[in-house]
């Protein structure tokens, strides 16, 4: 018995699932306008939770910048405290 390579399992299970999908649909209990309704609904779902995360990430990248800059400019700060401290104690 031959074992199958990589491109001849993914063409079975392509084929495989176009054949899963198209006799689910032809079996569907509800009308295709119903599941067409109900397709366009889970992809905006989705759609709606891909940029409401995208959203959260980039509201804690720009809280996450935020904080690094204030903490660099108090640092240059304390570090200008430092010099000046220095050259007036030398003075």
């Amino acid at each position: 018995m031959k074992r199958m390579g990589w491109p001849e399992t993914i063409s079975a299970f392509i084929v495989g699932i176009g054949v899963g999908a198209a006799i689910g649909i032809l079996f569907a209990p509800q009308s295709g306008e119903d599941t067409r309704d109900y397709l366009v609904g889970a992809a905006q779902d989705t759609l709606d939770e891909a940029v409401s995360t995208g959203q959260k990430w980039a509201n804690r990248a720009k809280k996450n910048v935020d904080e690094a800059t204030d903490y660099v400019k108090d640092a240059a700060d304390a570090g200008q405290k430092a010099y000046r401290d220095a050259k007036s104690a030398s003075a």
